[in-house]
């Protein structure tokens, strides 16, 4: 609990400043081209990122560490360097590549974009680039440091990190317009290279030369690579078929559709990721002593559900209010809040739906089904891919909505499938009292939305405010207590 409170604070504040970056953006760009330029270069930088796999195999090298140092106190280190040296070589090759060919991938990513609009793009683009040989480190040191248990460093660094991005921003702007934004980007990812080095030398990391060694297997453990290089080149046909379909809706469309997903993404790491984080550490170091896991499986994803009801609650009763409160303005007009309001329903929805999976999906990792894990999620994507083209083609804007849920979906029935095959795996009753409760509650949330705006109850703006507010407390307590009777009664758990 102590550890949860730690990371959950230091998450808040990340958020909250969070939030004052993304109304400055919104403040500065509104919904306009430029911006959607910026956020194509940015999704381009993340599918080369993924391409290099440095994500997928931080995550597997976890307990790969947890294993080594068994064997030895400190050949997880060696195993360290062993990976990121031989990253170093992967992800060189594939930058120059893309380097090479960036008008054709910008092209190809945002098709319905003008001629200057990809040529900014691809310029953005290329100054870029170096965030990837950072990205690289920073994935591995980041997982090491989770499972040295070190945690809050990332929590940390994200507070240090989205105070530069605001002051970068704003002193920045009037001089070199949406280029602050680049500048930001890279000066954080390079504040997060520094960070991380120090902290892993702290604890006794030094790096070295190294690319092989006795005890560890590292052309079994990239073996994995096989694998997973099929689930990102799938992941990368489905977040193209994604963008470049988006670059035909209107104009603003995509824009809002980004400011949405981070706002989206910041709420999931605020709640969600601080469970997953310490969850992962246990459970993979549970597995290594041959102990049970039980009882954190069922403490950890119990809460997630309440604290995912407490989240679709709040959204449903003051999600529109809050975004025209942080983004309401002359470049972010009223049908601007409606859309980006839909847009968090349905976001808010898929976090739910990928916190699930996450939990299998990292039960499946710390099993060895990594390698399995990513073979099923190609299907997903690609499934995802076939269906966003569908989606968007027959029904534009409206056909949006459903795919972020629909991907979520796709990617955690498939986590599921992988875990359940696995030696001794653990059942858990989802037809629950809480669960049922929590439904119902959620239920209740939007009835009471509907309800308020569609007859007319409460005319008067600011006591309808009221009522919303006070509901999303009321509605939530029960999950609330719920939440906390897990972490301090473990007996509520049988």
């Amino acid at each position: 609990m102590k550890i949860l409170l730690k990371l959950f604070s230091l998450k808040l504040i990340t958020s909250l400043l969070g939030l004052g970056y993304s109304i400055l953006q919104v403040r500065y760009f509104g919904a306009s081209r430029t911006i959607e330029i910026y956020f194509a270069a940015q999704s381009l930088i993340y599918l080369v990122t993924s391409l290099t796999q440095s994500g997928q195999l931080a995550e597997i090298f976890l307990p790969e560490f947890h294993k080594l140092n068994a064997i030895k106190k400190g050949l997880g280190f060696k195993g360290l360097n062993i990976v990121i040296n031989r990253m170093f070589l992967w992800g060189s090759l594939i930058i120059t590549i893309v380097f090479i060919f960036t008008p054709f991938f910008i092209n190809l990513l945002v098709p319905g974009f003008s001629n200057e609009d990809k040529e900014q793009a691809t310029l953005m683009f290329r100054v870029l680039l170096p965030y990837l040989f950072l990205q690289i480190n920073n994935s591995f040191f980041i997982t090491v440091l989770n499972a040295e248990e070190k945690y809050g460093r990332a929590e940390f660094l994200g507070v240090t990190n989205t105070i530069v991005n605001i002051l970068s921003l704003v002193i920045l702007y009037s001089y070199i317009g949406v280029w602050a934004l680049i500048i930001s980007l890279l000066l954080g990812k390079l504040i997060e290279f520094v960070f991380y080095t120090a902290q892993l030398y702290k604890i006794g990391f030094k790096f070295r030369f190294l690319i092989s060694m006795p005890e560890f297997n590292h052309k079994l453990f990239f073996k994995t690579m096989q694998s997973t290089f099929m689930y990102v080149g799938a992941t990368q046909i489905y977040s193209i078929v994604l963008t470049a379909s988006i670059s035909f809706l209107p104009e603003g469309t995509f824009a809002i559709f980004k400011y949405v997903q981070n706002l989206a993404n910041k709420v999931k790491g605020l709640f969600i990721q601080p469970f997953l984080t310490i969850f992962f550490t246990q459970y993979s170091m549970l597995l290594q002593k041959s102990k049970s896991v039980n009882k954190e499986f069922f403490k950890n994803l119990s809460s997630i559900i309440n604290i995912n009801v407490i989240i679709i609650i709040g959204s449903v009763l003051l999600g529109d209010l809050i975004i025209d409160l942080l983004w309401g303005s002359k470049k972010f007009d009223a049908d601007n809040v409606k859309l980006a309001y839909l847009f968090l329903l349905f976001n808010i929805g898929s976090v739910l739906i990928s916190s699930i999976g996450s939990v299998y999906r990292k039960m499946a990792v710390a099993n060895g089904k990594g390698k399995k894990l990513y073979l099923f999620w190609v299907f997903s994507q690609l499934l995802s891919a076939f269906f966003t083209y569908i989606l968007i083609s027959n029904f534009e804007t409206n056909g949006l909505f459903f795919i972020i849920p629909l991907n979520a979906f796709l990617m955690g029935i498939t986590s599921y499938m992988v875990y359940k095959n696995t030696k001794n795996s653990i059942y858990y009753d989802y037809i629950k009292r809480d669960n049922f409760i929590g439904l119902l509650l959620i239920t209740s949330a939007i009835i009471l939305k509907y309800v308020s705006l569609n007859f007319g109850i409460i005319e008067n703006r600011v006591n309808l405010i009221t009522l919303f507010i006070f509901g999303a407390l009321f509605l939530s307590l029960y999950p609330i207590f719920s939440t906390f009777k897990l972490f301090r009664n473990e007996k509520y758990l049988s």
